[in-house]
């Protein structure tokens, strides 16, 4: 049984009182799970990458989930399993390197710890939050959880080797990144980007409608085509209708519904300070 030496090591790097928590307890971000993947390696460097060290042509779903728990550990986790997690990846992403055609026909190096890559992974999964939650908002968010939540992501990218003058300075500079990435022509520029996104899109045990709707809906139209994405007529609109479906019926949902990370940091917490925790936090 881990001892604390200072309830906040218990704490961990985010907490109860942090926008992060309040997001990702609920498990409606997994509605963004296909496009943050797919934006994911719309970036050739990161198509290469997962192409040539990992099987994720084959297993592209068992890569996200290892992505989204490594996240979930460093989020709720306690700061020894946040920074241990944190290591773990900048290892792994050592060995990861290569290099991608150019517009002039050239190559360029990369290794998957380049600030630049890693920046963009971690976007990936921020923008994604914050359209998600935009379309589906978590009850009781306060006004400014925009803005709070990008301020705290700022710790994530800390904790994952992203240099603070690489990181986007606030809210504002960081949809300008974005927005300018969607906008170019960088995303999906490869074969071996369309090649992988349409691992996942067609994987056996993909619902490859769903998913289909769930990329293109979110996705501009160029990158889609780029990608060999077609979800058929009017995503944005279907997906928006989905999305509708989707938030009526999550109302009903007891607190059960929460992330267990979330109700396992609960009951760490808890007994860290003495109290009794959750009952869910001991499952």
């Amino acid at each position: 049984m881990a001892t604390y030496t200072d309830s906040s090591d218990a704490v961990g790097y985010f907490g109860p009182e942090t926008v992060t928590w309040q997001l990702y307890r609920e498990p409606l971000f997994i509605l963004g799970g296909v496009r943050a993947l797919i934006l994911q390696i719309a970036h050739p460097a990161v198509a290469d990458g997962v192409a040539r060290f990992s099987n994720f042509q084959q297993d592209p779903f068992g890569r996200g989930y290892r992505t989204f728990q490594a996240m979930a550990t460093i989020y709720f986790g306690d700061k020894a399993q946040a920074e241990a997690t944190a290591g773990r990846l900048w290892r792994i992403h050592t060995a990861i390197k290569g290099d991608i055609p150019t517009p002039d026909t050239g190559r360029q190096a990369y290794t998957a710890n380049d600030p630049e890559l890693l920046l963009w992974v971690l976007a990936t999964l921020t923008d994604t939050t914050l359209r998600v939650y935009e379309w589906l908002p978590a009850s009781g968010l306060p006004t400014d959880w925009r803005g709070r939540f990008y301020e705290e992501s700022k710790i994530a990218a800390g904790l994952l080797g992203i240099p603070e003058a690489v990181y986007p300075a606030n809210l504002e500079a960081f949809r300008a990144y974005f927005d300018d990435m969607l906008a170019g022509d960088r995303l999906g520029a490869t074969e071996t980007c369309r090649e992988v996104a349409q691992a996942i899109i067609c994987h056996p045990r993909s619902p490859e409608r769903l998913a289909r709707l769930l990329a293109a809906g979110w996705l501009p139209g160029p990158l889609c085509e780029r990608l060999g994405i077609d979800a058929g007529n009017n995503p944005e609109v279907r997906l928006k209708n989905l999305l509708g479906r989707v938030r009526w019926w999550y109302r009903l949902l007891p607190r059960m519904r929460f992330n267990p990370a979330y109700w396992q940091a609960k009951g760490r917490i808890a007994e860290a300070n003495g109290t009794f925790g959750p009952v869910l936090g001991r499952w």
